[in-house]
């Protein structure tokens, strides 16, 4: 039998991932690691190589999500004022949230933000750093940064993008104007 390659093995780890995603959207909260198996096309014992519960398999879920987040937001150019690049990572944040969102609204992390971040979370790290990186010029300089950052990442919540789009009806364009405009306001920021 033929040793598994680094490139099938990152195959397989994403289409388990993909898989708790499908699952997750269809209201199978409490799947097994037979049944992520049987929703990615890979073997059982193949799954539980990647995952030994079904929490790390969703956590993986949640940790990609963030990731694309980051990178979503992290391609948006820094070019023109910094309110225009802040508006524009609203814009990603949206468009970036619709995708995953639907499936990890399901699943929360029992810590909080701030919790993650004294924690180390690598990913909740970088959403944080790029965040407070495109929120500096824009806030005053006795405003915490982690703060600020915690009421976009509020206001932005996956579930609060999915209430307004989907459950809603919302366009895209819609939902990106209200909540930027709510963090705003709720900053004290203008362009």
């Amino acid at each position: 039998m033929p040793v598994k390659t680094r490139s099938d093995a990152r195959r397989s780890r994403s289409m388990l991932v993909d898989a708790v995603g499908g699952l997750l959207v269809a209201g199978r909260l409490g799947f097994s690691i037979p049944e992520l198996a049987g929703a990615a096309g890979v073997g059982v014992a193949t799954a539980y190589r990647h995952f030994a519960t079904p929490q790390d398999a969703m956590l993986a879920f949640q940790r990609r999500a963030i990731e694309r987040l980051v990178l979503a937001l992290g391609a948006v150019e820094p070019d023109g004022s910094p309110f225009a690049r802040f508006r524009e990572c609203c814009r990603a944040w949206v468009a970036e949230t619709s995708t995953w969102g639907p499936a990890l609204r399901h699943i929360r992390s029992s810590k909080g933000f701030i919790e993650r971040l004294g924690a180390g979370d690598e990913a909740v790290l970088a959403l944080h750093d790029l965040l407070a990186g495109v929120l500096g010029p824009l806030v005053a300089q006795e405003e915490n940064l982690t703060y600020a950052v915690l009421l976009w990442i509020t206001l932005f919540d996956e579930r609060v993008v999915y209430d307004l789009a989907v459950v809603c009806g919302w366009p895209p364009e819609l939902v990106t104007t209200r909540l930027t405009a709510a963090l705003v306001g709720a900053l004290g920021i203008g362009g």
